[in-house]
């Protein structure tokens, strides 16, 4: 999907506000240790965040279509349709509906999965890949698309004798497709580190952090990587997926409006820019900054436990 040759990945990592704050009380800056989640979530509510957290991206701003589907980057969602057609020999016309409007939502079931497999996980790996190597994602991901939820009313068209169902699942939630896939990726317990000075700099002086992809034709998946220019890893979004999916922000979104997402509560103000020079993969969904920008991914390590059980932390593509 290179429609467009921009690029954002955005993490709000300050007040809603954008005040400046620091992490520091009276009796000397705050330190929180690895591992103490509760204390970690109540300090940045309490010392970074007074504002509401920021609004979530309008969906269908980025779909990408499948044959039979469409993934909803932008809106968290997957969604397929069915159509049922009515038994033209049954005298009892809603006993008819009823049976086509059943059929319809097994035939859309079997759409949605089919676009799910075709989901990419990371720059190198679609869901497929996973249900062929890990039986018990292949059992979970069929679990989920059963119980993908209806989208509106069921549509029946008189005149061609059919009926329409559209179903739609969530791409992070622990009851959508990265919940389904938590047991293959590598661990979803993602290591925490005390927050350095630096980072509390940084959170106390940025509205937020956006890597701008510019022309490097970055393609979405579900858990893309950050490296510095010389290949080292600076971030691995895999690494918190359990964090991604706990709740209705708590992801990963792709949209289409630069100037729309800085003009947003939580990124407006003084946003931290850095520029992704390149994009790797397979599939083109890693992101590569420069070595002088890396400091940014040093700081998305440190701080984005913290900030996820807070829900303060979003991040956003521009394509």
């Amino acid at each position: 999907m290179r429609t467009r040759a921009i690029a954002v990945f955005a993490a709000i990592l300050a007040s809603a506000c954008g005040t400046s704050t620091s992490l520091s009380g009276a009796s000397g800056t705050a330190a929180v240790s690895p591992g103490s989640s509760e204390s970690a979530a109540a300090l940045i509510e309490e010392v970074l965040f007074s504002g509401p957290p920021p609004a979530a991206v309008a969906p269908r701003e980025v779909v990408e279509a499948f044959p039979v589907g469409e993934v909803d980057w932008s809106g968290n969602s997957v969604r397929a349709t069915g159509t049922g057609v009515l038994d033209p020999g049954n005298p009892n016309t809603a006993q008819a509906r009823l049976m086509a409007e059943r059929a319809a939502v097994v035939v859309a079931q079997r759409n949605l999965l089919e676009t799910v497999e075709g989901v990419r996980v990371d720059s190198e790996t679609r869901v497929e890949n996973f249900m062929t190597d890990y039986d018990v994602i292949h059992t979970r991901v069929q679990g989920v698309v059963r119980n993908a939820r209806q989208v509106g009313q069921a549509r029946y068209d008189a005149e061609a004798g059919t009926v329409e169902v559209e179903l739609e699942m969530d791409i992070y939630s622990p009851t959508g497709l990265s919940g389904a896939l938590g047991a293959a990726l590598a661990d979803s317990r993602a290591s925490q580190e005390p927050l350095s000075p630096q980072v509390r700099d940084f959170l106390s002086q940025y509205s937020g952090l956006v890597i701008d992809g510019g022309a490097t034709g970055l393609t979405p998946s579900m858990f893309p990587r950050i490296f510095d220019e010389h290949g080292n890893l600076l971030l691995d979004t895999s690494l918190y997926a359990s964090y991604l999916g706990s709740g209705a922000d708590a992801g990963l979104r792709f949209i289409s409006d630069l100037q729309g997402i800085l003009d947003q509560s939580g990124l407006s103000g003084s946003p931290l820019v850095l520029s992704a020079i390149d994009a790797l993969g397979e599939y083109g969904s890693d992101i590569v900054i420069s070595v002088a920008d890396a400091g940014g991914g040093n700081i998305l390590k440190q701080a984005l436990p913290y900030l996820l059980r807070a829900g303060r932390f979003l991040m956003r593509v521009i394509l």
